[in-house]
């Protein structure tokens, strides 16, 4: 859903009903604008935000707070960033179908969008502290963040880039994670690096980067078979920290 393309990376591509990679069995469809990792980081940055809301319930915040908290410029530059990744979030359509616990021949689907709906309130065109008022999908939004980041997870995330971005949110919910092949992460990434090997040393250097960031102990990619196995650390001593409440 959300894919490794550098945030400066040119234009963003229009999708209709683009068939999204998924291991969990589940069929996704995405229909709107592409959608890049600083958009999760606002994503994410609203979940915590209305971690004591009941679902479907209002987030506020304003916009010199939101920035302040993504690490961005507090600047009319970021600002508008901002602004094109809610309109961004809003602007989709996700199509879920998933097997039906009740009919082993049959499928459930779904359909929204990753924000349900926004309003906002500014003195003028110009004001970073417009309040702003937004309420996510509970159905679509648990499907493609992580159950529970921690404050330690989040900051490391925002010195992150893409790639490594991508891989900290994947292996955050596999606590011992399963070999994989390169071809599978080039997939699943949306990665739009079109020779393996380029995307290969992509991945070793996010890999790296992970470590540096003590989130993984080790990494390997076997020369022979092109899998990647992975080694967590110890989330020992985070449990208080939990980024959700």
């Amino acid at each position: 859903m959300f894919n490794v393309s550098k945030n400066s990376g040119g234009a963003r591509e229009h999708f209709k009903m683009l068939r999204i990679e998924s291991l969990s069995g589940i069929e996704i469809h995405f229909t709107g604008e592409e959608l890049r990792q600083d958009d999760e980081d606002v994503l994410l940055q609203l979940i915590h935000l209305g971690r004591e809301a009941e679902a479907g319930h209002e987030v506020s915040f304003t916009g010199h707070a939101m920035l302040r908290e993504l690490l961005w410029d507090a600047s009319s530059k970021g600002y508008n960033r901002l602004i094109e990744c809610i309109n961004r979030l809003k602007a989709n359509s996700v199509q879920i179908r998933v097997e039906d616990p009740m009919n082993p021949h049959g499928r459930l689907g779904y359909g929204g969008s990753l924000i349900a709906s926004f309003m906002f309130r500014e003195s003028d065109e110009r004001d970073m502290s417009k309040e702003w008022r937004v309420v996510l999908d509970p159905q679509i939004v648990k499907l493609f963040t992580p159950n529970s980041y921690s404050r330690v997870d989040w900051a490391t995330r925002l010195r992150l880039t893409p790639m490594a971005k991508w891989l900290h949110s994947f292996y955050h919910t596999h606590q011992t994670p399963f070999p994989m092949k390169v071809e599978t992460f080039h997939s699943l990434t949306g990665s739009k690096t079109k020779h393996l090997k380029h995307f290969r040393a992509g991945l070793k250097t996010a890999l790296a980067e992970l470590v540096v960031e003590s989130f993984l102990s080790s990494w390997e990619i076997c020369p022979h078979t092109d899998i990647v196995r992975v080694v967590r650390k110890s989330r020992t001593g985070q449990a208080a920290l939990d980024f959700h409440g």
